[in-house]
């Protein structure tokens, strides 16, 4: 969501969807079961970084009472979450994803998009579903998406705390002090953040028997000087 456009301006909008949200049900039935839980940090148990923060669990009645905290006792509507048509899984999960939303009286309509008209306005949309990639550490992630002006950063996220942890644990090569400072970063995102992240995708491969030494990367990343091939 964009956080300078209403109603998203109130993070407490983007935390009561966080809660409505359920990741069991998206992972099941939208990607079918192909996918783990994710804890609405955009970072991964497999970035070194990673703090356990604990599994996010659905609470409707707490989003309810959040909504009506913020001012919306009637529940809200959200006219515009814009998902593109490839591939097609990414349907597949806004669909649950209203499902779920709209047991909290969050009432959004879903725009569809071919995949080219999406990307190029893709950091123009008041809300919109995105799949990122990975990338090898989980400051790299916080610092390309949610950093203040940033060009990818979407969202239009901007705390200057978070910024102000994001440059300390990029110049700490402490891994203690590291793990410490991304705590703090995810629980920002947790609390105040743009995001619905409910899962991370599986990525897969196929080999033949003879390849020898290859490894699933999560990138998809092929290395060859680590493989051989049965004669």
């Amino acid at each position: 969501a964009k956080m300078p456009q209403e109603p998203f301006t109130d993070p407490r909008i983007m935390k009561a969807m966080r809660m409505a949200t359920d990741a069991g049900s998206v992972i099941s039935r939208a990607l079918r079961g192909n996918a783990s839980p994710g804890d609405h940090t955009h970072v991964s148990p497999i970035h070194p970084e990673w703090v356990d923060l604990g599994a996010w669990e659905q609470d409707i009645e707490g989003a309810r009472a959040l909504l009506a905290e913020a001012g919306y006792p009637d529940g809200i509507d959200i006219p515009e979450f814009f998902v593109k048509t490839q591939p097609t899984w990414e349907l597949d999960v806004a669909q649950v994803l209203v499902e779920d939303w709209a047991k909290a009286g969050i009432r959004v309509q879903i725009q569809t998009l071919p995949a080219s008209s999406f990307w190029d306005r893709w950091t123009d949309y008041p809300f919109s579903l995105t799949a990122w990639g990975h990338r090898p550490l989980g400051m790299m992630v916080l610092s390309l998406a949610y950093r203040t002006g940033v060009p990818w950063n979407e969202s239009s996220f901007s705390n200057a705390r978070f910024d102000a942890l994001l440059d300390e644990i990029e110049g700490t090569v402490d891994t203690d002090r590291q793990q410490e400072i991304m705590g703090e970063l995810m629980e920002i995102l947790r609390e105040e953040g743009p995001i619905v992240q409910p899962f991370f995708m599986q990525v897969a491969n196929a080999y033949n028997v003879r390849v020898q030494g290859i490894e699933m990367h999560p990138t998809k990343y092929i290395f060859f000087d680590e493989m051989a091939v049965e004669s």
